[in-house]
């Protein structure tokens, strides 16, 4: 087997280091930036890399697979395993085509004085002369230097380059080499490779350019947030329903009193396998309408390993033989869909998120002909039976139509009290859909969706698609990418930065980065939790996570919470002090307004939801920690003695679906 040599150490494809032969803990690379043959080239290479890591597969048989050539695998695996500027190695972003990954050193002299044919003359003179290289970077460091002695700082160019053709002569460069041969004596090369070493560090750029004060260093805790770590079917149906129920929000007001505040009622998103009828993910919003940001949320749930909740009801468990598909049967973790059915909704058609589904899950979408529900025939008829089978039989259910039996059969009047809450129907949302996994379908011969899947993978007729390793920690790709401006100003010391929804973000790797001010980035982010942005540079390599300024980095809340909080701050109806959590002062204003209002306790609920779910940040990134904001909400979770027992457990739990 063919081997490497890195230094003096020798080794083959089985001594690869565990923590390199894993790669997707690799630095990614945002390939929708690319062109139709970059990205075509770029994927190919990803698949070679994934399948060199694997020392059980042929190097001819991953020559045959991608097309890349046994000599440029090695060379591609070097590249991607050599150290980056930002202190991690290449990683996928040494996979993007015509990325340079060490500069361009020359080797033949320049020969005469004709115009151009000079390249890399300059580097090629300071690897020659490390003497001259080392006289430059004292002196350019002089210029951001405390003066501790008399002594003349060259700070106009004209100076250091006068000085710079003096050190020439003295190491003995003769009158027809380089520089002298050149016309401009290499004044121009000199003047670049100073902006580069006074831009190296911010805090010396600044100061050589005057600036009175410099921002502080971005600083982070040490806490580490991991990272969640998912088989393709042939049709999935998706669409949103709006339960039939009224429902309530338990809190404590501020001196301790439990308040149950009503609630708009609010949608289940449901993803359904059409060759099994199982229900392979699902999302709840609890606005009027759902929007973009939810679609997203509900297609990332079913393309994840689904985690079963804990429900605080004592009666409310699984039934055997029930569940959802990625968490019973391990081959269809991370599975991808071949076609995507949905109809005509606006938040359905978003133009990006049709483009991300299509671009990362690689999947097909049909929305059918609109006002034809037969075109999704097996979804509609699974909210027809959520309705009929649970939400019509729940307390304060509000039926299909202000006339209909159940609306009058489950009235109660003033009560709310008897209205179930909000924590309670996620609990229940969870396992009936779980049980539905685990019921008989006369459609599936007496089989439950789950045993119709298992037996439809264990025959092998079709080829299951799972997400690429590579993939799996972008799944924020899923989301609209927005290009931002990095921000900053040297001579006034202000650090490079991007403004985001009124806040700035920084890190520790951009605060430093002096040039990219000017520059463009392309951002991602979790609409649910904006503390933290996922940047990537214009060319699709990877820049890390932006984390918001205080105290915007503490309390978890989402795009729509800050919107509305600088609403309010505009027409003067909020505002807080120094000091002051913003979002736990818009929390309180909305609490005082839910008592009045069903549309102020959904957004409550919508806040509460999305800091349970707070957005994670990838491996080895460190965040700020969220706090509890000023006025945090306290959410009482049913009593263990409720009114349902294990002894007598509710009627619409003994059976929900019948097929």
């Amino acid at each position: 087997m063919k081997s490497m040599t890195f230094g003096s150490l020798r080794f083959d494809r089985r001594s690869i280091p565990p923590d390199i032969a894993d790669i997707s803990q690799w630095p990614g690379a945002d390939d929708s930036a690319l062109g139709e043959r970059a990205g075509s080239l770029f994927a190919r290479r990803v698949h070679a890399m994934t399948l060199f890591l694997d020392a059980a597969v042929p190097l001819r048989e991953i020559g045959r697979e991608t097309g890349v050539r046994i000599n440029d695998l090695y060379r591609l695996f070097e590249r991607c395993i050599a150290p980056h500027e930002d202190g991690w190695i290449y990683g996928c972003r040494a996979l993007l085509p015509w990325l340079h990954t060490r500069p361009y050193e020359r080797c033949a002299r320049v020969a005469g004085t004709s115009k151009g044919g000079a390249s890399g003359a300059f580097n090629q003179l300071l690897r020659r002369y490390p003497e001259i290289e080392r006289w430059i970077a004292r002196k350019v460091a002089s210029r951001s230097r405390k003066m501790t002695r008399l002594e003349e700082v060259p700070r106009q160019l004209w100076r250091l380059h006068a000085g710079f053709l003096a050190q020439c002569r003295e190491n003995g460069i003769q009158p027809h080499e380089y520089p002298f041969n050149q016309k401009h004596l290499g004044e121009r090369s000199l003047a670049t490779h100073v902006r580069k070493l006074a831009n190296r560090e911010f805090a010396a750029a600044a100061r050589a350019a005057g600036a009175r004060q410099i921002g502080h260093q971005w600083q982070a805790d040490s806490g580490e947030v991991r990272k969640a770590a998912t088989f393709p079917w042939e049709v999935v149906e998706f669409d949103g329903h709006k339960l039939d129920v009224r429902l309530t929000l338990r809190i404590d007001d501020p001196f301790g009193f439990e308040t149950l505040l009503v609630l708009h009622r609010i949608w289940v998103l449901v993803l359904l396998d059409v060759a099994s009828r199982a229900v392979i993910g699902y999302a709840i919003s609890y606005g009027r309408e759902y929007n973009s940001d939810d679609v997203a949320q509900a297609l990332q749930a079913a393309l994840m390993p689904h985690v079963p909740r804990e429900p605080a009801i004592p009666a409310l468990r699984i039934r055997p033989g029930g569940g959802f598909p990625s968490a019973v049967i391990p081959q269809t973790a991370w599975a991808c869909w071949r076609t995507l059915r949905f109809d005509a909704a606006r938040a359905h058609l978003a133009k990006a998120t049709l483009e991300r589904l299509t671009a990362v899950v690689g999947c097909a979408t049909d929305n059918g002909p609109p006002g034809e529900k037969n075109e999704r025939a097996l979804v509609e008829r699974f909210f027809d039976r959520l309705a009929s089978h649970f939400a019509h039989r729940l307390p304060a259910s509000t039926g299909r139509d202000p006339r209909s039996v159940e609306r009058a059969l489950s009235d109660v009047g003033g009560d709310t009290s008897l209205m179930m809450t909000l924590d309670e129907l996620e609990d229940v949302i969870d396992v009936v859909l779980a049980n539905y996994n685990g019921e008989p379908h006369a459609g599936l011969g007496g089989r439950t969706p789950l045993e119709a899947m298992q037996f439809q993978l264990e025959r092998g007729e079709g080829m299951l698609r799972t997400l690429p390793e590579a993939r799996r920690s972008t799944l924020c790709l899923l989301q609209e990418a927005r290009m931002v401006t990095v921000r900053g100003n040297v001579a006034r010391g202000v650090r490079p930065h991007i403004n985001f929804e009124y806040v700035r973000y920084d890190s520790r790797l951009l605060s430093g980065m002096t040039g990219m001010i000017g520059q463009q980035l392309r951002i991602y982010f979790n609409a649910k939790d904006i503390r933290h942005l996922h940047a990537f540079f214009m060319n699709g390599a990877e820049l890390g996570v932006l984390t918001a300024s205080r105290p915007w980095c503490f309390t978890p809340h989402s795009l729509r919470v800050r919107q509305e909080i600088f609403s309010l701050m505009r027409q003067r109806k909020l505002a807080w002090r120094e000091g002051e959590d913003p979002v736990g002062v818009w929390y309180a204003w909305k609490r005082d307004q839910a008592r009045r209002h069903t549309r102020d306790a959904n957004d409550l609920a919508r806040m509460l939801a999305d800091r349970a779910k707070a957005h994670t940040v990838p491996k080895g990134v460190p965040v700020e920690p969220a706090v509890e904001p000023v006025g945090a909400p306290n959410v009482v979770r049913p009593s263990k003695a409720g009114p349902v027992s294990a002894a007598q457990p509710a009627p619409w739990l003994t059976k929900i679906f019948t097929y």
